[in-house]
């Protein structure tokens, strides 16, 4: 697979329950900030309220279709469990990587939600953006921290 660029940028579907929640806006805001860092949202939480179990469904498989990967968000599992795992479900379906993010704040990940993660990661944007360059498309960034002392 090609690497990632502005004209092949990864395409995302983040989890939602049918609404843009605090996580699921902060991850786009995170990623904005990564350098050289290009992505497609494919997932659309708006446009289906009040709608039927079907058609929801429906429309989630329908923009799953074009992710590489899914980023699953601890609180969605929490509020909206069977949504969540539809979600998973769907993504195994479909071949995907699922990177998970911690919570944003001290708080343990439920066992089942990790074990489903292909990668945890917590809320930083660089390590966020290299999670997702390594499973979407198996990419090593190599980056190096560099750290220096005053002796």
């Amino acid at each position: 697979m090609a690497s990632m660029s502005e004209q092949n940028p990864i395409r995302i579907f983040a989890s939602h329950g049918w609404e843009r929640d605090d996580d699921y806006a902060r991850l786009f805001e995170y990623l904005e900030s990564a350098n050289n860092f290009f992505y497609k949202a494919v997932s659309e939480p708006d446009g289906l309220e009040g709608e039927g179990v079907a058609p929801k469904r429906t429309a989630i498989l329908e923009q799953m279709k074009d992710a590489e990967i899914l980023v699953v968000f601890p609180g969605l599992w929490e509020r909206h469990r069977d949504w969540a795992t539809f979600i998973l479900q769907a993504a195994k379906a479909h071949d995907l990587p699922v990177l998970l993010l911690e919570h944003f704040g001290p708080m343990d990940l439920d066992p089942a939600l990790k074990a489903a993660a292909s990668e945890v990661v917590s809320w930083n944007s660089r390590e966020i953006s290299d999670a997702l360059r390594r499973q979407a498309r198996h990419e090593d960034t190599t980056r190096m921290d560099v750290i220096e002392f005053d002796l």
